[in-house]
């Protein structure tokens, strides 16, 4: 409790500094640029009712986010948001983006208003829960607002300050809570006060006086500003170092003993444990509603973005404009190879293409059947295309990684055995004719696989298949 109002009093007070920061800002561009800016009573405000929008000098705006980002990313003090690293790495970003004009400055006043509502229904949530068993019936719509961030945080700081009325805080104390002052003889915002009191025993008069002591002669037996003694034995929990937690717990394990309340404690619970399924299960849904509309949104995939230098003059493409090696692409989306081959322009494309096409060869060298004609068996006889399309391996690319290619189907049935005894046995260590059915062909060529096609994928097939994983169209 005593950490939730010393963090609200130090944001109160450096949310003042930079205001005051940002007016000198503002000030100054008007002063320096012979035009009125008008004020403001926001940190980011671009415009106001008169006066020139800061937001048309860029200097002075780039000047305005600086300190607001230096407010929370440079603080040397142990604040609300020091160990909230996400928030701070998203508020960088939206700086980043507001100073380039791609974001709306008040989106980032939104953002750390709803970040510290969180912070704040994070903290209450876990520090004043069992405060809320004595009236349930009265205090459900609080409870309900800590499941979300509060949109009206001044709103849910002075329902808390309700439930505290009921608990160990008196009325005098309440009020200094939400910033009303008097109580306790010691006047002023409860909050600031702790802040001001920078040694312990003047935090502990603070809290004292605030929390513990009769608020108007008489009360409970005590003069005015003394510790009543149904209060003393708490106060003297503070006074043996014990926090203000430890106090809080005291009090309620007491008054529970007495009232019977675990039992609705645990219905309370329950109840969070509802409101927290409730929204994981929204949460899940507009996840998958995301998801669903980004599977229709056209992505560059990560080797079309991260490209090498162009393969002919060593300049860096364009990742708007250039050509590639199609069969490269393939083989870098199956893991093959770690770069595509591409050029920066068609002058560079026409130069090195031919050449860097040898390095797709056909995989049965010099046994390709467009070298070795076989007189008793004519090219395309047997049915098997003949064709420019070229084939890939199946298992040298899915489990090999090798680039291993053929010239056209007709040649990866002819050459399939001697490559698989080859590469396929030779990488595996061991037969596995489990995958393949043989049958005797002749003496001279030996044995065929029963289906070529089940090996080898064709090029077009491969096209299709990079396409609809990437959502990109390749042209070749």
């Amino acid at each position: 409790m005593t950490e939730i109002l010393l963090q609200s009093a130090l944001a109160v007070s450096k949310s003042k500094q930079l205001i005051d920061e940002v007016a000198q800002i503002r000030q100054k561009c008007a002063a320096d640029h012979n035009d009125e800016i008008g004020p403001s009573n926001t940190t980011t405000a671009t415009s106001s009712s008169s006066g020139k929008p800061i937001i048309e000098c860029p200097d002075c705006f780039e000047k305005l986010l600086e300190a607001v980002r230096s407010r929370y990313l440079n603080s040397t003090d142990h604040e609300w948001f020091s160990s909230r690293r996400a928030f701070l790495q998203e508020l960088d970003t939206m700086c980043a983006d507001a100073k380039e004009y791609q974001l709306d400055p008040r989106a980032i006043d939104d953002r750390i208003q709803e970040e510290r509502s969180r912070w704040y229904a994070e903290n209450v949530r876990s520090s004043l829960l069992r405060l809320m068993v004595g009236d349930p019936a009265g205090r459900e719509a609080v409870f309900e607002k800590l499941e979300d961030p509060p949109s009206d945080f001044s709103g849910l700081a002075r329902d808390i300050a309700g439930i505290l009325r009921k608990g160990l805080a008196s009325p005098e104390a309440v009020r200094e809570f939400e910033g009303g002052g008097g109580g306790g003889g010691g006047g002023g915002d409860i909050p600031a006060r702790l802040l001001a009191a920078q040694q312990p025993l003047k935090q502990l008069e603070v809290l004292r006086e605030a929390f513990f002591a009769a608020n108007r002669s008489g009360a409970d037996g005590a003069r005015y500003g003394a510790v009543p003694k149904h209060h003393q034995k708490y106060f003297d929990m503070l006074k043996d170092h014990r926090s203000m937690e430890h106090v809080v717990e005291r009090v309620l394990e007491e008054r529970q003993a007495a009232t019977g309340a675990r039992e609705q404690t645990s219905r309370l619970r329950e109840r969070l444990d509802e409101l927290r399924r409730a929204r994981a299960a929204h949460e899940l849904q507009k996840s998958r509603k995301l998801k669903n509309r980004e599977s229709f949104e056209q992505k560059i995939p990560d080797e079309l973005y991260d490209l090498p230098p162009c393969a002919v003059c060593g300049q860096m493409p364009s990742t708007r404009d250039f050509l590639c090696c199609p069969i490269c692409t393939i083989l870098v989306r199956r893991n093959v190879q770690d770069h595509p081959t591409v050029y920066c322009s068609p002058e560079c494309e026409h130069k090195g293409h031919t050449r860097h096409t040898k390095s797709h060869t056909c995989a049965s060298g010099g046994e390709c059947i467009q070298l070795v004609q076989d007189e008793d068996h004519p090219m395309g006889e047997d049915g098997l295309d003949t064709g420019s399309e070229i084939y890939f391996c199946n298992e040298c690319m899915d489990s090999i990684k090798l680039p291993t290619v053929w010239c056209s189907i007709r040649c990866a049935d002819t050459n399939f055995l001697r490559h698989r005894g080859a590469v396929h046995l030779h990488t595996r260590k061991r037969a596995d004719r489990d995958r393949l059915d043989h049958y005797a062909a002749d003496s001279e060529t030996g044995y065929h696989t029963k289906d070529i096609a089940a090996n080898v994928t064709p090029f077009s097939a491969a096209v299709k298949a990079w396409e609809d994983q990437t959502m990109v169209r390749l042209q070749n």
